[in-house]
């Protein structure tokens, strides 16, 4: 029966004509030079010029895609891993600890600051990732004073030695009383501070490192320009941090006294005014006369009458128990000021602060002459020269005046 009248069309089908010959044209064929018995056939695309291409698999493009994915992980991984041990060793950098390094952080050092000096001493790598560090553990407000860290520490060790604070310093003392001469107040100190001689703080004194306040140009001496007082001082201290602490506390003195303003107050230098507080201070016993023997020596100047103070001779003969005989009154030397007009030409002794103030500010009288009058050390005042005499005769048969 023929096939070709079931389908009409007189189609052929199965691959043969209607002569029982083979179909040679590719139009008929599902494929060419292909078993599709065997296997689908790939899928084939047209292009714009309607010739057909071959595509790659799928396949081949999620491997592709999954490459370049790996890639990018390992990238990313590589750089994260770096990136964090970079950050790491910026808080806490590789190697063990080094060498000791002692630190002295100053008074009012942020801990900004703090990171710097640290950061210059290499014993931390980053001064700000400390900071920063420091603030998010809340720690801050760092002690003021010496410490000891190592060469290479983290962040989180060179907080713990700021939380420990600084090393307790050794503190000991040394006094000066009023009155002394430079030549017996430096072995007195000496004796009293280890590891500073008096040779020391003489080379210290005349080194120029320091510069007393008040002191003309010219003048060398440092009589009257230390300030005697009770000092409290680290172990260590070195022979110039001593004489510097006590010409900075005879600036600050005279600075409260108001010995910056000695030439409107009095007429004179301050440094003039200086050499008065040290006679007082050489002449009074008690605190009651500072101020009366001030206005003895002012109201002598002005006259003008000569000061005739015992105790400006004995510092210019360098003896306290000298004798002063007619003969050492009368022989003329720059102190003896029996023989001259005027001031000596610098303190005689160290005044503390109530001569300082006595010779800044002068008790009010008329008062020329001053004798030791009681045991207790008053003097009595008179502007009379003969009741001056009276006195001096009771108080030397009451043996007041040592003869």
């Amino acid at each position: 029966m023929s096939i070709i009248d079931q389908q009409g069309g007189g189609q052929n089908v199965g691959g043969s004509n209607s002569s029982g010959a083979p179909d040679s044209s590719p139009s008929n064929h599902q494929a060419v030079g292909y078993d599709a018995g065997h296997h689908s056939a790939p899928e084939l695309e047209w292009d714009d010029q309607s010739e057909f291409v071959r595509t790659r698999p799928a396949g081949f493009r999620i491997i592709r895609v999954l490459v370049a994915m790996a890639l990018l992980v390992v990238i990313g991984y590589v750089a994260y891993t770096a990136g964090r041990d970079w950050f790491a060793g910026q808080l806490d950098p590789e190697g063990e600890p080094g060498a000791e390094v002692a630190v002295d952080v100053p008074a009012g050092a942020t801990t900004s600051d703090i990171g710097s000096i640290l950061v210059g001493k290499e014993i931390i790598p980053n001064s700000t990732f400390f900071r920063y560090y420091a603030q998010w553990k809340d720690q801050g407000n760092f002690q003021a004073g010496e410490y000891t860290f190592r060469e290479n520490m983290s962040a989180d060790e060179a907080i713990a030695v700021l939380q420990g604070g600084p090393a307790q310093i050794e503190y000991g003392e040394f006094l000066v009383p009023e009155g002394l001469w430079v030549d017996e107040m430096l072995p007195r100190i000496a004796a009293q501070i280890d590891g500073v001689s008096a040779g020391e703080l003489r080379a210290a004194l005349d080194s120029g490192r320091l510069q007393p306040r008040y002191r003309p140009s010219g003048v060398a001496s440092w009589e009257g320009l230390l300030f005697p007082s009770k000092y409290f001082i680290e172990s260590d201290i070195t022979a110039i941090e001593v004489l510097a602490k006590m010409n900075d506390e005879f600036a600050r003195v005279t600075g409260e006294l108001g010995y910056g303003a000695a030439e409107q107050v009095h007429d004179m230098s301050a440094y003039e005014v200086i050499i008065i507080a040290s006679m007082v201070e050489a002449e009074a016993k008690t605190d009651g006369d500072r101020a009366k023997i001030a206005r003895v020596i002012y109201n002598r100047l002005r006259e003008p009458m000569r000061l005739q103070i015992d105790a400006s001779l004995l510092y210019g003969l360098a003896d306290r128990q000298a004798q002063l005989t007619t003969d050492v009154l009368q022989t003329d030397f720059e102190y003896n000021v029996y023989t001259r007009d005027g001031l000596p030409p610098t303190p005689i002794a160290a005044p503390g602060r109530a001569s300082l103030e006595a010779a800044m500010n002068p008790a009010d009288g008329d008062w020329l002459f001053y004798v030791l009058a009681d045991e207790r050390g008053n003097h009595f005042f008179t502007n009379s020269y003969d009741e001056f005499l009276e006195q001096k005769a009771i108080s030397e048969e009451a043996g007041l005046l040592g003869g």
